[in-house]
């Protein structure tokens, strides 16, 4: 429906990054799930252990955040100045 209006189309939902990056004919770059910066060693970015007891119990816990396997993730994506079309797209997925 956007091919060739906007320059790029990168989602997110699940915090898992997709790997079916493409451009499409009409120039415009898409990535389904550009993944998740933070703590990938979570729940959603919450220590675990935590989540799980209040999950298990219905207690009330302090969800502190997650320090594990810290990541920042996304795409990059050249554009074309005059014309405004992707010219490429590359997922970025990094440690910090």
């Amino acid at each position: 429906m956007l091919d060739g209006q906007v320059s790029a189309v990168i989602g997110t939902h699940t915090h898992v990054q997709t790997a079916d990056e493409q451009i499409f004919p009409g120039g415009t770059a898409f990535l389904s799930d550009g993944g998740f910066t933070g703590p990938h060693e979570s729940v959603l970015g919450r220590e675990i252990e935590p989540v799980i007891q209040r999950f298990l119990t219905s207690m009330p816990q302090r969800f502190e955040v997650a320090k594990a396997r810290v990541l920042l993730q996304g795409a990059v994506v050249e554009i074309e100045e005059q014309t405004g079309r992707a010219q490429s797209i590359q997922r970025v997925s990094c440690s910090l």
